[in-house]
């Protein structure tokens, strides 16, 4: 079986960020910024929807964001970090 092993080089981090903004891959962005600023899981991240992150009564981004773990089935609660809020303003 391989291992993966995680990217450490923060600007090979930068270059794969900047790379799907600018190609506008949104969705691909969103998702590493989201793994970068969370350590979630991908099966966690993946199944976070808009409601989970967007106030739509209120018009505004979620300041934290709560799901239960897949794995354990915890119930996480998560501040979003600056940069998953403007994320997701970008999209």
């Amino acid at each position: 079986m391989k291992t993966t092993e995680p990217i450490r080089n923060k600007k090979q981090i930068r270059k794969l960020v900047e790379y799907y903004l600018k190609q506008g891959q949104i969705r691909n962005y969103v998702i590493i910024v989201m793994a970068l600023y969370t350590a979630l899981r991908i099966s966690d991240i993946l199944s976070i929807g808009w409601n989970d992150v967007y106030d739509f009564t209120n018009g505004r981004v979620r300041q934290t964001l709560t799901l239960t773990e897949k794995k354990t089935g915890k119930i996480k609660t998560i501040a979003l970090h600056e940069s998953i809020i403007l994320s997701y303003i970008k999209r």
